[in-house]
C-alpha cells in the first residue's frame, strides 16, 4: 500500500507540473518543448500508478470501488493528493 500511496503522490505532481508549468509554457511562452518533456515523465508516472492500482486490487488491498475512485481522482488535478490521503486513512483502518 505505501508503493500506491507514492504513486499517487508521483503522478499527482507530474500532473500539476504538465498543467501549471508545462502548457503555460508551451501557449503562453511558446516553448513546446516544456511538454515535449513533461508528457511523457507524466504518462510514465501515469502507468506506474495504474499498475500499483491493478495489482492492490488484485492482491485484495482495496475493492474495485476504489480502484475506481482512485482511477478518478488521478484525472483530476490534486486527486492525487486525495487518493493519498483517502488509502493513508484506509491502511490505519486496517
Amino acid at each position: 500500500m505505501i508503493g500506491l500511496m507514492r504513486a499517487a503522490i508521483l503522478e499527482a505532481l507530474t500532473l500539476l507540473a504538465l498543467f501549471g508549468v508545462a502548457m503555460p509554457l508551451k501557449y503562453l511562452a511558446d516553448v513546446p518543448q516544456a511538454v515535449s518533456v513533461t508528457g511523457p515523465i507524466h504518462g510514465l508516472a501515469f502507468m506506474i500508478f495504474l499498475w500499483f492500482v491493478i495489482r492492490s486490487w488484485a492482491e485484495g488491498l482495496i475493492d474495485w470501488t476504489g480502484a475506481l475512485r482512485l482511477f478518478i481522482g488521478a484525472f483530476i488535478p490534486f486527486g492525487g493528493f486525495l487518493n493519498e490521503r483517502w488509502l493513508r486513512r484506509q491502511m490505519d483502518d486496517k
